[in-house]
């Protein structure tokens, strides 16, 4: 994780306003001080909060078109979260993607991702995917390669339609990403934010499952406005 991405995360923002309010106690500026203290301290409560957390992530979700009559091929991004023991779990990126494969949605399964990429395809021949229906981007390091990469090889195939499996939070711009090299999109998006947990629960007591997804929240905001600005979507 780069230092950008460190900077979006509301405990570190907390951490840095903290260690200001005390830089500004022992300059003899105390009431200053203390407006930053309790700027710190509200932010990380607040950002700990699942009223706040899901907002956030709603505001991130795409519109679901149509689904296309026939789709080419099922693209899983890397990234996410897989088990030490080399399972699949149906709530994880990866698992997701199998799941939609077996039950016919393409024939072709892609991972895409330097991270990832060989350990998806390693997981997904052992849990029975014939190598031949198996296409692996493995050059990737972010979400534009990721785009860029797998439709060159996708339209060398002659596939034009995919489906893009990614976590809630990234979907809209990896999809937006994959448009504009050309594919048509079919979104689907891994349950794998612990949105459920975060419904269910109080809406203003803080968690830190919660302090999570509005950390992945903001620097994905932060990433889609430099995507825009760089023409990547």
């Amino acid at each position: 994780m780069d230092y950008a991405s460190r900077l979006m995360h509301p405990a570190i923002q907390s951490l840095l306003l903290g260690t200001l309010a005390l830089l500004l106690v022992s300059r003899r500026r105390p009431r200053a001080g203390l407006v930053t203290g309790t700027l710190a301290l509200a932010w990380v409560w607040l950002a700990s909060c699942p009223g706040l957390a899901l907002a956030l992530r709603d505001g991130l979700l795409p519109a679901t078109p149509p689904r296309p009559a026939r789709i080419g091929a099922i693209v899983v991004l890397g990234g996410g979260r897989l088990p030490h023991d080399g399972s699949l779990p149906d709530d994880t990126r990866a698992g997701t993607a199998l799941r939609w494969w077996r039950g016919g949605l393409a024939p072709v399964l892609m991972a895409s991702g330097r991270d990832q990429a060989d350990d998806l395809a390693r997981r997904y021949r052992e849990a029975g995917v014939p190598r031949e229906r198996l296409r692996v981007e493995h050059a990737s390091t972010d979400t534009h390669e990721n785009a860029r990469d797998s439709a060159t090889l996708l339209r060398a195939e002659g596939i034009r339609t995919v489906a893009v499996v990614t976590s809630p939070v990234h979907l809209r711009r990896a999809a937006a990403c994959f448009r504009h090299e050309g594919l048509a999109v079919w979104p689907i998006a891994a349950s794998d934010d612990d949105e459920a947990a975060l419904r269910r629960a109080p809406a203003w007591l803080p968690r830190r499952d919660a302090l999570t997804l509005t950390a992945r929240s903001l620097h994905e905001y932060v990433a889609t406005w430099i995507y825009r600005r760089r023409g990547w979507m």
